[in-house]
């Protein structure tokens, strides 16, 4: 065995939609879920799908969706799928129910999650991350804010503050251990905390924890410290050089942008 072989993942893939809710972009584009919504012929998960096989980092991959036809109806998706390289998981109501669903055997783990609408976090991307993610129980990938915001202003509108900087989201975490697993609950009623309720925030944090983070009392590192000790697990940031790391798609505005800098990308040198 070669020693130097990167070490190898389970890799999730979060594709579901949230319930009752209609996605806008794949109605617009006349599919069932956003993952089958198309960039230049090809969807938003054959895009993340690719960029995970290409890192040379995963040993299986899991789909965690509502079912498996959407899965089907992609060509590339279901060849994966007869390959025996993909499963399909049923994902759940919630966030941290999902991925548990997904890490439930011992052999799951260590696991890197990423979102099918993730389609700029590329294989280099990935191998960065991974090198990075396994000193700790569970790590999260971060982009500084002046970092994304010097090529793509227009890339993220939401950022979390921080004594020494604002750090924005990647949609990319690797949990080591079970230990990982149980600390990922903080997840259980979804992971949209610049969007949440300050109550909300209180009842996952503690109150001081809660009034650190809106003060912006802790640096970034500290911050993750003092919530692993919350709950139980060491918890540790990879903080990401690439501006595009950070951008996936929501809506039609991030769609245009991933769709912009996918073209440049893909374009013959000199185009």
């Amino acid at each position: 065995m070669n020693n130097n072989s990167p070490k190898q993942y389970h890799f999730v893939i979060m594709a579901a939609q949230r319930a009752g809710v209609v996605n806008a972009l794949a109605a617009a584009a006349g599919v069932s879920h956003k993952c089958l919504v198309e960039i230049d012929g090809k969807s938003l998960l054959e895009r993340t799908l690719a960029h995970i096989i290409s890192s040379g980092l995963a040993r299986r991959v899991s789909v965690s969706i509502e079912d498996d036809a959407p899965l089907k109806s992609d060509d590339y998706v279901r060849g994966l799928m007869d390959a025996g390289f993909i499963r399909f998981v049923k994902a759940t109501d919630n966030l941290f129910d999902s991925v548990a669903a997904a890490l439930a055997d011992d052999g799951d783990l260590p696991a890197i999650i990423t979102t099918a609408d993730n389609v700029l976090f590329n294989a280099e991307m990935y191998r960065y991350f991974a090198e990075r993610a396994g000193r700790s129980d569970a790590s999260l990938a971060l982009c500084n804010k002046e970092v994304l915001l010097s090529k793509y202003p227009e890339g993220q509108p939401r950022f979390h503050r921080f004594k020494d900087g604002e750090y924005t989201n990647c949609n990319t975490f690797a949990l080591m251990n079970r230990q990982a697993v149980s600390a990922a609950e903080v997840f259980r009623t979804g992971g949209q905390f610049l969007k949440s309720s300050p109550l909300r925030a209180i009842r996952t944090f503690g109150l001081l924890n809660a009034i650190a983070y809106k003060t912006a009392w802790y640096t970034l590192d500290d911050a993750f410290n003092v919530l692993g000790r919350r709950f139980g697990a060491s918890i540790s940031v990879v903080e990401m050089p690439f501006p595009e790391s950070p951008i996936d798609v929501d809506n039609e505005k991030s769609l245009a942008v991933a769709s912009r800098i996918i073209a440049d990308m893909e374009a013959p040198d000199g185009a």
